[in-house]
């Protein structure tokens, strides 16, 4: 029988998170520098979710939330719960992300966000227009304290 546990990054889990997002495809480069701020799917020593985020001006940036695709549905909503619950540990009460497929809005319409103007949203001093991400949908989520 698999086990699975669902928990924050540890410096041991750093090869296995590297393995696991090396299989990832449409990453071109790992920011290895936000395995702090994640949380784990572990499956048998593998990992096979992850949700990380940095933080922005007060607010987290959801950057990495991949998965398996035999991961399932209760396990995301308990990392993602994991997930909130650490920000909310550190006072964190706005999560954003950025997408560029619309069935990922759709999974993160279905975990509470809604979509946020982009007319105030800024990476680092920039307009997100004037990004790389100019033509994606960011959507927001407030955490209720």
């Amino acid at each position: 029988m698999e086990k699975t546990t669902i928990r924050e990054y540890a410096v041991d889990d750093y090869d296995r998170v590297m393995a696991f997002l090396e299989r990832v495809t449409t990453l071109s480069h790992i920011e290895e520098e936000l395995f702090e701020n994640s949380i784990l799917i572990e499956r048998d020593g593998r990992i096979v979710g992850m949700i990380s985020y940095e933080i922005f001006r007060g607010r987290a940036l959801i950057r990495y939330f991949i998965f398996d695709k035999d991961v399932q549905e209760e396990e995301i909503v308990t990392m993602y719960g994991r997930f909130f619950q650490k920000l909310k540990e550190r006072g964190i009460r706005q999560i954003f992300v950025i997408i560029s497929k619309d069935i990922v809005a759709e999974l993160f319409s279905d975990l509470g966000f809604v979509e946020f103007n982009k007319d105030e949203f800024f990476l680092t001093e920039q307009n997100i227009y004037e990004t790389k991400y100019r033509d994606s949908m960011v959507m927001c989520y407030t955490i209720e304290t």
